[in-house]
């Protein structure tokens, strides 16, 4: 301590003692010798900032660039997604609420039950194409194993996987015993999106 430090402390110390009644000067020494454990106190040293690496994930063009999309006609079985089906049919009817009678189409709770189909996974949803533009792709049915922006992917019994497009197909989605008609047009946004999304109630049944 130098002298200066110690003439400011006596000075404070001499102040105390002629303005603190004489019961409390015994006092004055020892309370200022603590030390306030609250008190910040600066570090010598310079604290150097953690910097946290930032985890990059692959953006949707990298993923499709290394294949991530591009499932071989062969790779996959029926028997193999047959338990996803068997998943996917017990969170629909969980969701729908297919225990209860269905609601009237003329009724409000309608336009609950098909806001909840539409936001609703289709992951493992077993479809079957009714109409479409491209001929060859009607009769095509089998379990959904990728639901892209504008297309669906299905497994037929067959072991065979077939990318049908959504906006010129019609769908039939077999839930238990409930047949759901779905126009692919309707359903051409990604699955993430669709989830939040309200789909308009006023809608055109057609392929065009």
């Amino acid at each position: 301590m130098s002298a200066e430090e110690r003439n400011a402390d006596n000075s404070i110390i001499n102040f105390l003692k002629t303005n603190v009644p004489k019961s409390d000067q015994a006092n004055i020494e020892a309370e200022l010798k603590k030390d306030f454990l609250l008190a910040k106190k600066k570090s010598k040293k310079p604290q150097k900032k953690v910097k946290t690496k930032k985890i990059r994930t692959l953006t949707r063009r990298e993923k499709k660039c290394l294949g991530f999309y591009d499932i071989p006609r062969r790779s996959v079985k029926y028997e193999d997604v047959l338990p996803m089906h068997n998943m996917w049919s017990d969170y629909v009817s969980q969701m729908l609420e297919l225990g209860k009678p269905l609601p009237d189409c003329t009724s409000k709770s309608w336009e609950q039950f098909t806001q909840t189909l539409y936001r609703s996974d289709f992951h493992g949803s077993l479809l079957h194409v009714v109409r479409s533009k491209c001929p060859s792709y009607v009769g095509k049915s089998g379990i959904c194993i990728m639901d892209t922006r504008n297309t669906f992917k299905i497994v037929s019994k067959d072991n065979v996987v077939t990318t049908v497009p959504k906006f010129c197909s019609v769908f039939e989605m077999h839930i238990r015993n409930v047949a759901v008609t779905l126009f692919g047009k309707h359903l051409c946004v990604r699955p993430a999106e669709r989830s939040s999304k309200k789909v308009k109630t006023q809608l055109h049944p057609d392929l065009i």
